[in-house]
């Protein structure tokens, strides 16, 4: 029974952090969508929102100061995260919730060729299978949905590849980036240096986009409400940016995009029921539904092979004990 303990109590911490993780990402989502009909300027949203986050942060004992060395280092995850939520941003501009995240999905399919490529993970048939029908389903929604935008179309792949990027990157630097006294960074520390960081790269991108000429004039006709949204996704931000590296400390980078696949049918919902998203056919729909079931059947073949217990030698306690101390054992 001691045995059993510890994959017990890592399986509630994973259960944990994921249903934080989720509930963040869901009001992000959706809040995003309604804040930049409210403020179309995505680099302003983003500065505020980074600012957000930093403040609390700037304050919390468990946040590591600045290093240079590790400012330094950290600068190309501060860049991938700079360029995943500027294309993120940019493309609930001209797409709906429901095209962004059908064509998210395909997220999966490159993080499984990058962990192959980088890690040498190998990938299940059936879990093959499941990408290419997620491709599919992707190909039928962009033939049945009318009206979709190209530029919207190459922002959201844009997306697709930050986030991959991201997601690998940051599970490598959390397992091996260490602070001047050699210990782990934390989620919060992290989650400064991200926001904080990040904040030059939007000043850059705030000129270049001419968001100083309009801001002026946006900000005076945002009503209470769509005030009350942008502080809502400030809230929402603080939150996933702590939760999600938390996450990403648990679990695999592939793993964590299960978990962000999982959340995309409740946007899907919330955006028909006050996005007023709608299908323009019935390819469209079925698109949609192939596209997310085969991102679900993903998630189960995932879980499934990566929960298979490694063989045990009854017989030979020593073995046993070696088993429950590999990495392969652990991995969520």
């Amino acid at each position: 029974e001691l045995e059993i303990m510890p994959p017990t109590q890592n399986s509630k911490e994973v259960a944990m952090a994921a249903a934080w993780f989720a509930a963040s990402s869901i009001g992000m989502m959706t809040g995003n969508k309604v804040a930049t009909n409210h403020l179309p300027l995505p680099s302003t949203l983003v500065i505020l929102q980074a600012m957000a986050t930093c403040v609390p942060l700037a304050v919390n004992k468990d946040v590591l100061g600045l290093e240079k060395k590790l400012v330094i280092k950290w600068l190309p995850v501060a860049a991938l995260f700079s360029l995943m939520l500027f294309t993120s941003m940019q493309s609930f501009l001209y797409c709906t919730v429901s095209t962004i995240l059908v064509f998210r999905n395909i997220a999966t399919v490159c993080s499984t060729v990058v962990e192959f490529l980088v890690r040498g993970k190998r990938a299940s048939v059936n879990i093959v299978l499941s990408e290419l029908t997620i491709i599919g389903g992707c190909v039928i929604y962009g033939w049945g949905q009318l009206g979709i935008s190209w530029w919207g179309f190459f922002w959201i792949m844009l997306n697709v590849g930050a986030q991959v990027a991201y997601g690998n990157l940051v599970k490598v630097y959390l397992s091996t980036l260490k602070d001047a006294k050699g210990q782990d960074l934390s989620k919060y520390t992290c989650a400064y240096y991200n926001n904080l960081l990040c904040l030059p790269f939007f000043m850059i991108t705030f000129f270049i986009w001419g968001e100083h000429n309009k801001i002026s004039s946006k900000v005076t006709t945002i009503s209470a409400w769509g005030w009350g949204i942008i502080v809502f996704t400030c809230l929402c931000g603080y939150f996933l940016a702590t939760t999600g590296f938390g996450l990403q400390k648990l679990v695999s980078a592939t793993t964590f995009l299960v978990v962000n696949n999982m959340v995309k049918i409740a946007n899907i919902l919330l955006g028909m029921m006050f996005l007023n998203d709608r299908f323009t056919s019935i390819w469209a729909a079925v698109g949609c539904m192939v596209s997310l079931g085969a991102g679900v059947w993903y998630s189960y073949e995932q879980n499934k092979m990566n929960n298979q217990p490694p063989p045990k030698d009854s017989n030979n306690s020593s073995d046993v004990e070696e088993q429950e101390m590999s990495p392969s054992s652990s991995k969520v």
